[in-house]
C-alpha cells in the first residue's frame, strides 16, 4: 500500500509541474515582455533559467539577421551615392564635350554652314508664300498647286529686281551728293569742336589721305566675291531643296523602324516647318510694312535715298531687338550731314521711331500672338551668341533656330526642361494648350 501510495503522489506531483510548465509557456506566448519570477522551489529556478536561455537565443537569433539586413542597406546605400555621383560627373563631362564639339563646328564649318541655313530659310518662305497663293480663291476653286508655286517663284524675283534697281539706280545720286555732304560734314565737324572746347581736328580730307585704300579696296572686293558666291550657293540649294521636298515624305517612312516612329518624326518635321514659315511669313510682312512707312516718312522730310533706306530698314527690321534702333539711327545721321539745322533730324527720329514702335510693339505682337511664345531675354540672348558666330546672318537666322531647338527639346522628355526655359510663360508650342 505504501508504494502505491507513494507512486501516486509522485505521479500527481508531474502532473502538477507539467501544467504549471504549460501555464508558464502560454504566458510568455501571450506576453511581449519577459518577467522574471521569484525563485520559490529549486524545480521553477531550473525551469526559469532554461526559459531565459531559450528566450536569448530566440533573440539573438532573430536581431541577427536584421543587423544583416541593416549593414547591408546601408553599404548598398552608399554604394549607390558613390554611383550616382560618378554618374553625374561622367553625364556632365560629356555634355561638356559635346557642347564644345557644336561649338567648334559651328565656328570652323561657317563658310559651309551659312549659306544652308539661309537657303532653309528662303526654302521656308517660298513655301509659305506657295501656302498663301494657294489659299486664294477663284470662284469655288482654289488655285492649283503648280500655280501658286509659280507665282511664289515670280513674287521672289521680283523682289530680287526691285532690290538691285534701287541699288543700281541710287548710285549716281549718291556719287553727286558726296561733295555736298563732305562740305556739311566739316561745318559739323567745326562746330562740334568749338562745343567741346578742342581748338583743331583733322578735317576730312587729311582723314582720308591717311587711309589705305589699296587695302580698304582689296577687302571690299573679297568681301563682295565672298558674297557673290555664297548668293550662289544659296540659289543651288534652294534650287535643290525645291526639286527634292515632295520625296522628304517618303524617306521620312523609310528611315523610321516603325510607323510610330514614323509618325512621330513626321510630326516633329511638321511642326518646325509649320512655326518657321509662320514666322518668317509674318515678318516679312511686318518688315514690307515698316519699309513702306519709313519710307513714306522719308520722302515727307526730304530725306535722300529715301528708297535706299526703306530697303535696309526692311532688312535690318528681320534682326530682332537691335534691327529696328539701327534702322532709326543711320538715317538720323545722315540728315545731320544733308542739312544744316536739327529739325530734319529730330523729325526723322521722332517719324521712325514712332514707326517702329507702333509696329513692333502692337502690330507684330497681335500677328503673331503666342505662335513662337519665345521668350525676349532668351532672343537677346541668342541674337548675341549667332551675331558672335556668324554675323549678320546669324542674327537674322537666330529666331528661326531658337524655334527648332525649343520644338525638338519640346518632343524630347529628358530635354523638355530647354523648351521650357525657351517659353515666355512656360507653356512649350506643342503642349495641349497651343494645340
Amino acid at each position: 500500500m505504501s508504494n502505491q501510495k507513494t507512486r501516486r503522489e509522485i505521479e500527481d506531483l508531474r502532473a502538477l509541474v507539467d501544467s504549471m510548465t504549460i501555464a508558464r509557456k502560454t504566458a510568455k506566448t501571450v506576453e511581449p515582455s519577459v518577467e522574471k519570477r521569484p525563485a520559490c522551489r529549486d524545480e521553477e529556478n531550473a525551469g526559469g533559467n532554461v526559459d531565459l536561455n531559450d528566450q536569448a537565443s530566440e533573440a539573438n537569433a532573430r536581431y541577427t539577421p536584421a543587423r544583416d539586413e541593416q549593414r547591408s542597406a546601408v553599404t548598398e546605400s552608399n554604394g549607390a551615392t558613390g554611383r550616382a555621383a560618378f554618374s553625374a560627373s561622367a553625364q556632365t563631362a560629356q555634355w561638356t564635350f559635346i557642347l564644345a564639339v557644336t561649338l567648334a563646328f559651328l565656328i570652323v564649318g561657317r563658310g559651309f554652314l551659312v549659306p544652308l541655313a539661309v537657303a532653309l530659310l528662303l526654302w521656308n518662305l517660298l513655301n509659305a508664300l506657295a501656302g498663301a497663293f494657294g489659299r486664294i480663291q477663284l470662284g469655288r476653286r482654289s488655285l492649283p498647286k503648280w500655280l501658286a508655286w509659280t507665282l511664289s517663284l515670280v513674287a521672289l524675283l521680283l523682289l530680287n529686281a526691285l532690290v538691285y534697281w534701287i541699288l543700281i539706280s541710287q548710285s549716281e545720286a549718291l556719287s553727286a551728293a558726296a561733295p555736298v555732304y563732305q562740305a556739311n560734314f566739316d561745318k559739323l565737324t567745326v562746330k562740334l569742336t568749338a562745343l567741346i572746347g578742342i581748338e583743331k581736328m583733322p578735317s576730312t580730307a587729311q582723314l582720308m589721305a591717311k587711309l589705305d585704300l589699296g587695302a580698304m579696296l582689296s577687302w571690299l572686293g573679297g568681301s563682295v566675291g565672298s558674297t557673290l558666291s555664297e548668293l550662289v550657293l544659296v540659289a543651288l540649294y534652294v534650287a535643290f531643296l525645291l526639286v527634292e521636298q515632295r520625296y522628304f515624305p517618303g524617306k521620312i517612312n523609310r528611315l523610321s523602324s516603325n510607323e510610330e516612329n514614323s509618325e512621330k518624326t513626321r510630326t516633329l518635321m511638321s511642326a518646325i516647318s509649320k512655326q518657321i514659315q509662320t514666322y518668317i511669313w509674318i515678318k516679312t510682312v511686318v518688315s514690307l510694312l515698316t519699309g513702306f512707312v519709313s519710307y513714306v516718312v522719308l520722302r515727307l522730310i526730304g530725306v535722300d535715298f529715301a528708297a535706299v533706306w526703306a530697303l535696309i530698314i526692311f532688312l535690318l527690321n528681320y534682326i530682332p531687338n537691335i534691327g529696328s534702333f539701327v534702322g532709326v539711327i543711320f538715317p538720323a545721321l545722315l540728315t545731320l550731314v544733308q542739312f544744316e539745322t536739327l529739325t530734319p533730324f529730330v523729325m526723322v527720329v521722332l517719324g521712325l521711331g514712332g514707326t517702329q514702335f507702333f509696329i513692333g510693339n502692337i502690330i507684330e505682337p497681335a500677328m503673331m500672338g503666342k505662335s513662337l511664345n519665345l521668350s525676349s531675354f532668351v532672343i537677346l540672348l541668342s541674337l548675341t551668341f549667332w551675331g558672335m558666330t556668324w554675323g549678320i546672318a546669324g542674327m537674322i537666322l537666330c529666331v528661326p533656330i531658337m524655334v527648332c531647338i525649343a520644338i525638338v527639346c519640346a518632343h524630347i522628355d529628358e530635354l523638355n526642361w530647354i523648351a521650357v526655359l525657351l517659353s515666355s510663360d512656360g507653356e512649350t508650342m506643342v503642349s495641349p494648350h497651343n494645340t
